[in-house]
C-alpha cells in the first residue's frame, strides 16, 4: 500500500510480527506463515469486535498469542495526525476502521508471499529483511 498513513500502521504490524517471530526463535520455535497468517485473522477479529477462540496449549500457541494482544492492543499507542482550520496539528485516537484495513494489507501480503509448501516461512523471511533494512540493521 503507496498510502504513507497505512505505510506506517502496516510497518507496525510488520514489526510485530518480526518481535513474535525473535521471541519463538529464542525458545527454539519456528513459526510458519500460516500460524502467522491465522494469528492476524483473529488479531483482525477481535479489533472488529469478535471473540475467536484462542489456543494456549503449546510454548507456541501462547507466542502467537501474545502476538495478537500486541496488534489488537497497537492502536491504543497511536494517534492520528491531522491539521485544523486554524493551522494547528491535533491528534486523535485512530480509528480501528483504519487499523483493521492495515491488518488485511498485511494479511494480503502474507498470502502473496507465502509458498503453497505445508511449513513455509517465506513471507516471515521476506519480513523479517524488510523491517531490518527499513530500520537500517543488516
Amino acid at each position: 500500500m503507496r498510502d504513507p498513513f497505512y505505510a506506517h500502521l502496516i510497518f507496525q504490524i510488520e514489526h510485530l510480527i518480526c518481535a513474535a517471530d525473535r521471541e519463538a526463535g529464542e525458545k527454539g520455535l519456528i513459526l510458519k506463515d500460516s500460524q502467522v497468517q491465522s494469528a492476524l485473522t483473529k488479531a483482525k477479529g477481535l479489533a472488529g469486535g469478535k471473540t475467536p477462540k484462542f489456543a494456549e496449549a503449546t510454548e507456541a500457541d501462547r507466542v502467537l498469542l501474545s502476538l495478537i494482544d500486541s496488534i489488537h492492543h497497537a492502536p491504543a499507542a497511536l494517534r492520528e495526525q491531522s491539521t485544523a482550520a486554524d493551522g494547528s496539528q491535533v491528534e486523535k485516537p485512530l480509528r480501528i476502521a483504519d487499523w483493521i484495513i492495515a491488518i488485511e494489507a498485511v494479511i494480503d501480503s502474507v498470502k502473496t508471499r507465502r509458498s503453497t509448501i505445508p511449513g513455509s516461512r517465506d513471507y516471515l523471511d521476506f519480513v523479517r529483511k524488510f523491517v531490518a533494512q527499513a530500520l537500517g540493521q543488516k
